[in-house]
């Protein structure tokens, strides 16, 4: 069970790390890599997340659910 666990966490951490990856590509003008993201909020708040914005979220619920359960089956 430990190994399915490491293969499970190791691939949802690479799918959280490629979805990130992905989302720093919009914010990449000079203003984004300080963090402004200015861009969107002369024309208004954006309403909720995109379909990648999404997936971004569940594989970070899932990447937690799995660290919890990675440790504690490493820990028997």
């Amino acid at each position: 069970m430990k190994t399915v666990m490491m293969i499970v966490h190791s691939l949802i951490s690479a799918g959280l790390i490629y979805m990130v990856l992905q989302q720093m590509s919009k914010f990449a003008e000079l203003g984004g890599a300080f963090g402004s993201g200015s861009l969107h909020t002369i024309f208004g708040r954006k309403k909720g997340l995109d379909t990648s914005g999404k997936i971004t979220l569940w594989l970070s619920i899932a990447f937690f659910i799995s660290s919890v359960l990675t440790a504690f089956f490493m820990s028997r």
